[in-house]
């Protein structure tokens, strides 16, 4: 797992789905903020955790919709790997439909 802020690819190199990436927006501090308030109040619904959790989403989906129109196949990364929720990923193959 990256430490600094931005973009981290991995290349899937097994499976049914080898030769396409998994594509992670990283905002350590974020999410380091929102863990903590978390373990530090045993609040599963911290307020800071919700925020990471919604600017999580919303960079999974303008990385879905940007790399679309660049004529990328992409989904969601929990369509290929139910653990990588969060995570883009984009195919091998052809485009997907826009």
């Amino acid at each position: 797992m990256p430490k600094q802020p931005g973009v981290w690819v991995e290349v899937d190199s097994r499976g049914e789905y080898a030769g396409g990436l998994y594509v992670r927006w990283n905002a350590p501090e974020l999410g380091k903020a929102g863990m903590r308030a978390v373990t530090e109040r045993q609040d599963p619904a911290a307020p800071e955790w919700k925020r990471y959790a919604e600017v999580v989403l919303l960079m999974q989906t303008a990385l879905i919709g940007i790399l679309r129109l660049a004529g990328f196949s992409v989904v969601r990364a929990e369509e290929v790997d139910d653990v990588a929720e969060g995570d883009v990923y984009v195919h091998a193959d052809t485009p997907s439909p826009s």
